[in-house]
């Protein structure tokens, strides 16, 4: 090799060498960013297509199960209260057709009373509460307990000589001739109704050990208070599933009727068996002294005031104890610390619903006195079914 060639081959080294170290630092600073290769930029582009296809396709999963889910819920609703509704056996259609005046008086004098208005939420709205708006005869007709009453003309007729309720419209329409108090408005309020139902305390009585319900239930057990009344309502008590208990609150039409009632010798027997009979007011302090006495625990799950129907109970459940999982019974030992077990006058009041019956988890008492359940309420063609009420003895 000839010495040119000897020093011509680091020459070319070293200029490869800075050829590179400055395309390096023109990457560096992005002057010339390397290209990257087609290759390369299609799988690129192909993983971010797959990456998004699965994204959406998880997403689109997620919103068909959230959907499902749902669905599952509000059919679980929709069955749950039909099994409610099927809990309740009474069925006024077993009723013989009629046109006498005095029990459609007393049907029609029921739904305005202070018995049943004030709690009746779908009848109290069209009320208008205190502002005693009158309703359409036809209304009242589709409830199902009017329904035998025929003809139409007959219902009528017997109202123009009602003491509590007068016709309006040219005979079409009704409304109370004495309005509900101002504090009394369209909206069901479990405190108003409240003060209704002490009112009524002192002349109400509890039974218990009537059986089971059959559709005739409600009216054998009004027949069966009638030689004894007269009587304001009679209502069934059910559990939470709408299942009556076998006991029921009658209230009379006076306090006089009520004492004459208790102080029956021997009590009155229902097919021969023997009721367990008591005032409402010593039924309802009972159930303050076991609730005290940590032997019923109060109900939990349905606070608020109930409108489904006439109008809900107020106060049916207590608010709950937020986060308080204890044993009954240690919760109870620490009421009892803080005065719990003190003197009545000097003991927090027991939660009670609108009725002032004490709320426990074993006496729920939702009736059919003047409850209305769904298949009650206002059909698609604007009428309204019958209401599943006690008529007014």
């Amino acid at each position: 090799m000839s010495d040119e060639q000897k020093v011509a081959a680091p020459t070319n080294t070293n200029v490869e060498s800075e050829k590179d170290v400055q395309s390096v630092l023109a990457e560096l600073k992005g002057e010339a960013p390397a290209e990257q290769p087609a290759e390369e930029k299609k799988e690129a582009s192909t993983e971010d297509a797959e990456e998004a296809r699965i994204v959406a396709a998880a997403a689109k999963l997620g919103e068909q199960s959230e959907k499902a889910e749902e669905q599952k819920t509000q059919e679980q609703d929709t069955r749950d209260r039909g099994s409610r509704r099927n809990n309740v056996k009474f069925d006024p259609s077993t009723q013989e057709v009629t046109d006498n005046p005095d029990e459609i008086r007393k049907q029609v004098e029921f739904y305005f009373s202070d018995s049943n208005l004030p709690m009746d939420k779908f009848l109290l709205s069209k009320v208008g509460g205190s502002s005693n708006r009158a309703v359409p005869l036809e209304l009242l007709h589709s409830f199902k307990r009017m329904r035998r009453f025929q003809p139409f003309s007959a219902i009528v007729e017997a109202l123009k000589t009602s003491e509590a309720v007068e016709l309006t419209d040219n005979d079409t329409c009704v409304r109370r001739k004495v309005p509900l108090p101002e504090s009394v408005t369209e909206n069901a309020n479990p405190s108003v109704a409240k003060l209704f139902e002490d009112k009524a305390m002192s002349r109400s009585i509890y039974a218990k050990g009537f059986g089971e319900e059959t559709p005739t239930t409600q009216l054998d057990i009004e027949a069966f208070f009638a030689p004894h009344g007269p009587t304001n309502a009679i209502r069934l008590r059910r559990t939470h599933d709408r299942i009556f208990k076998g006991s029921v609150f009658v209230e009379f039409a006076s306090e006089e009727k009520q004492k004459e009632f208790l102080a029956l010798d021997p009590k009155p027997q229902w097919k021969g068996q023997d009721l367990l009979i008591k005032s409402k007011k010593d039924y309802c302090e009972e159930k303050v002294r076991d609730i005290e006495a940590g032997r019923i625990k109060p109900s939990r799950g349905r606070g608020g005031f109930r409108a489904r129907g006439r109008g809900g109970r107020g106060g049916r459940g207590r608010g709950g104890r937020g986060g308080d999982n204890r044993d009954w019974r240690e919760r109870r030992a620490d009421d009892q610390k803080k005065g719990f077990g003190k003197p009545q006058e000097e003991r927090q009041e027991i939660q009670k619903d609108a009725r002032g019956v004490p709320v426990v988890q074993s006496t729920a008492d939702t009736t059919s006195g003047q409850k209305r359940t769904r298949e009650d309420e206002p059909a698609a063609n604007g009428d309204h079914p019958a209401k599943k009420v006690d008529s007014k003895e």
